[in-house]
């Protein structure tokens, strides 16, 4: 190994602790330094971007993951997480089109059904809002309550969801069972 790629998988180690450790900011700086020293890498990508979304920087973090699905337009983690970014940029229809491509490849992803079903409530599209709320709604509270993580302070693109939750004789409110739409509402607020 050369003394630069030994500079690069520093710069990468530095900058997964940093994460790891809650220094999102300087870990994107490092990670940024590696990648302008030539670390472009689905890692590196996949890591910035995930610290970018931790930040809410939401454009930053779907740029970082675009990168990654244009060196492998099969990455599940890719898929999933510019899925969230787009939702949350208000990109409604490319989020739910990046989430199902994730769910496809994994199946399990709560947080993938709960946010892919408020697009399409965002949409006006309530039978599949219905269905993915349902089956985000089975997963595990710990996975649904990470939700307030992604979009805790930035609940902005769900204001057609909170709207139809409103509604008392809302037709999809008749379909959602009363535990979805209880955490709905909880995680909503």
């Amino acid at each position: 190994m050369t003394t630069k790629n030994t500079q690069e998988s520093g710069l990468l180690r530095k900058a997964k602790i940093l994460f790891a450790s809650g220094h999102l900011e300087r870990s994107i700086e490092i990670f940024t330094i590696a990648e302008s020293n030539g670390s472009g890498s689905v890692d590196l990508w996949l890591s910035r971007g995930a610290a970018q979304m931790a930040l809410g920087n939401y454009n930053e973090a779907k740029e970082d993951f675009s990168r990654v699905l244009s060196e492998d337009t099969r990455n599940e983690r890719a898929h999933y997480y510019r899925g969230l970014a787009l939702v949350a940029l208000g990109e409604y229809e490319d989020g739910i089109t990046d989430l199902t491509s994730s769910l496809m490849q994994n199946n399990n992803r709560g947080i993938a059904h709960l946010v892919r079903g408020l697009a399409y409530a965002e949409l006006g599209q309530e039978s599949d809002a219905v269905l993915d709320i349902n089956s985000a709604s089975a997963f595990s509270d710990a996975e649904i309550s990470s939700f307030k993580k992604l979009f805790g302070n930035h609940s902005g693109p769900f204001q057609n969801t909170k709207a139809m939750l409103a509604e008392e004789n809302a037709p999809w409110n008749n379909l959602l069972s009363q535990d979805s739409a209880k955490k709905l509402r909880n995680l909503l607020q």
